[in-house]
């Protein structure tokens, strides 16, 4: 699939509201950017950075939400969208309570949750987009597929590389 497939296969998806009919109005979609919140900077932690760079391309700011246990930044994207953006403060392997919890607050479905995530098995720089499936050996994955009950949802996975010194990987 090419990048302008992935991109309409992304708006079809996510166009259909929470209701799960085309069209529907007052739709939100949760974009969640998974790490360790105390590791920024380490390529383990592209998916908070790129939540950071949507934040700032939407010019939002990011607000400390303690009943979600994270930081979340909304935006209108027109009268029928909105997106809030999630970056959890639990550690890698416990990123799902944070997204459940703000699922909850927020009333979203699954289907309308979009997680931004490392891939240590793709080559720096390259993307995909999944939907469904396993964790992929993925602790943040897998942490929010156990805490939602469903592994129902897109993701966004960016590659960092496998270090060849594998005591280089985080163990979180």
């Amino acid at each position: 699939m090419d990048v302008s497939q992935q991109t309409s296969h992304v708006g079809m998806h996510t166009s259909t509201g929470n209701s799960g009919t085309l069209g529907a109005t007052n739709m939100t979609t949760l974009v969640v950017g998974l790490g360790n919140h105390s590791m920024s900077g380490t390529r383990h932690n592209i998916g908070m950075a790129v939540a950071d760079q949507l934040c700032k391309h939407l010019e939002s700011n990011w607000k400390k939400d303690s009943e979600c246990h994270g930081m979340i930044a909304m935006a209108t994207l027109d009268e029928n969208h909105k997106l809030i953006l999630l970056k959890p403060r639990h550690f890698m392997n416990v990123n799902g309570k944070s997204v459940l919890k703000t699922v909850t607050k927020y009333n979203i479905p699954v289907t309308n949750i979009f997680l931004l995530h490392d891939d240590i098995d793709r080559p720096l720089g390259k993307y995909s987009i999944k939907e469904g499936g396993s964790a992929g050996g993925h602790n943040g994955v897998k942490s929010v597929i156990n805490c939602l009950g469903t592994n129902n949802m897109l993701r966004l996975r960016f590659g960092i590389d496998r270090p060849t010194n594998p005591s280089a990987v985080p163990m979180c």
